[in-house]
C-alpha cells in the first residue's frame, strides 16, 4: 500500500477556503489517484468527474432548493443530471482556487511533485524493495547438502567443527533448540540438519564431542569457539566430574542467571568449582566461578585430571 502526503493543517490555506467542501474532498481523491497510477499529478478530464460519487452532495441541492423555494444552483435545469453537475462545480472551484490547473485533456495537480513522490521514484523503490526481499529469501533457502566423504580419519581429526552453515552432519539425531525456542529437527531425507552450536572447526577434542552434543540435546545453545587451554580443562573436566552433571549444572545456571550464557567458556568456572562425583547443584552465591580471587591450593587428588585441573587453574589465577 502506498500513500500520499497532505500537511496536518492544509485546511488552513486560503485556497482550500475558496475550493469549498467539495472542492477539497475532490482534491484529495485526485492525489490518491495520482499517486496510484503513476500519473505525476495528471489527471483526465473523464476521470476528474468520475473520481468521486456526488450523489449525496446533489440530493443536499436539492433538499435545499426544496426548502428555499428556488433552483439557484442548478440553473433551472432537471434534478436527474444535478449529480455531473455537482462534479463540474467541484472541478471548477479547484480550478478557479489554483489548487488544479487545466491542461491538454484534463487537469494537473499543483505542485505535485514538490510534495508527491514522482513516478520513477516510487517504480524505482517498489525494484529496489523486490530485490531486497528476493535477496532475504533466497538467504532462507536451504542449501543443497553436499554428499559426505568417507570417514577415514579419526574424529578427534578437528573436521566436524559445528557450525550455523547447516552442512556439517548432526553427531546425534536428537532435536536442537534455538536460542528463540523453535525446534529444528534433523531431516531423514537430506542427513543434513541446521546446527545452532558454534565450536572453532580446527579443535573439537573428540572427549569433548559427546559434551557439546548433551548440551545441545539439553537445550543450552551457545557457542564453543573455545581456546587449546580451555579445551584441556573442559577434558579434565569430564573426566573428574562426568558430563551429566556438567550439563545439570549448566543447565541450572542457564535458568538462574538473568542473562543466559552466550559462549560455553562462562560455564568453566562454575564447573571447575564442582567436586569430583558432583550433584550438579549451583555453587553458593558468590561462590560460583571461583570469583574469590583467591589462590587455590594444590590438595590431594584421587586421579591425575584432579591435579591437572588444579594446576591450570593456579596458572590462570596468577596470569591474572
Amino acid at each position: 500500500m502506498a500513500w500520499v502526503r497532505i500537511s496536518d493543517d492544509f485546511y488552513d490555506h486560503a485556497k482550500f477556503d475558496a475550493a469549498g467542501a467539495l472542492g477539497t474532498a475532490l482534491w484529495v481523491a485526485g492525489l490518491a489517484w495520482c499517486n496510484r497510477n503513476l500519473t505525476d499529478g495528471f489527471i483526465p478530464r473523464r476521470v476528474a468527474l468520475r473520481l468521486l460519487d456526488f450523489e449525496d452532495a446533489a440530493e443536499a441541492v436539492q433538499h435545499a432548493e426544496r426548502h428555499a423555494g428556488g433552483n439557484t444552483v442548478t440553473n433551472d435545469s432537471d434534478h436527474e443530471d444535478l449529480g455531473p453537475l455537482v462534479a463540474r462545480f467541484a472541478v471548477r472551484r479547484l480550478v478557479a482556487a489554483g489548487l488544479w490547473v487545466e491542461a491538454d485533456g484534463g487537469y494537473r495537480v499543483h505542485d505535485y511533485l514538490d510534495y508527491q513522490k514522482s513516478a520513477d521514484q516510487i517504480d524505482s523503490e517498489r525494484k529496489s524493495n523486490a530485490a531486497r526481499q528476493k535477496a532475504f529469501r533466497d538467504r532462507k533457502k536451504p542449501s543443497k547438502p553436499t554428499p559426505a566423504a568417507p570417514d577415514t580419519e579419526p574424529r578427534r581429526a578437528g573436521g566436524n567443527g559445528v557450525t550455523h552453515s547447516g552442512v556439517t552432519p548432526a553427531p546425534n539425531p536428537n532435536p536442537l533448540t534455538s536460542p528463540d525456542g523453535e525446534v529444528s529437527r534433523q531431516r531423514a531425507s537430506t542427513g543434513t540438519q541446521q546446527r545452532a552450536v558454534e565450536v572453532p572447526a580446527q579443535a573439537v577434542p573428540a572427549t569433548a564431542v559427546p559434551l557439546v552434543d548433551a548440551c545441545t540435546t539439553a537445550g543450552l545453545v551457545v557457542a564453543w569457539r573455545l581456546t587449546s587451554a580451555e579445551w584441556l580443562k573442559i577434558e579434565a573436566l569430564i573426566d573428574r566430574v562426568g558430563i551429566p552433571a556438567l550439563v545439570e549444572h549448566a543447565r541450572r545456571l542457564h535458568a538462574a542467571r538473568g542473562t543466559p550464557a552466550h559462549s560455553a567458556r562462562a560455564w568453566i568456572k562454575d564447573w571447575a568449582g564442582l567436586p569430583t562425583g558432583a550433584s550438579a547443584a549451583p555453587p553458593p552465591p558468590g561462590q560460583a566461578g571461583g570469583g574469590s580471587g583467591e589462590v587455590v591450593p594444590l590438595r590431594r587428588s584421587n586421579s591425575y585430571t584432579d591435579n591437572l585441573l588444579a594446576g591450570l587453574a593456579l596458572l590462570e589465577e596468577r596470569g591474572n
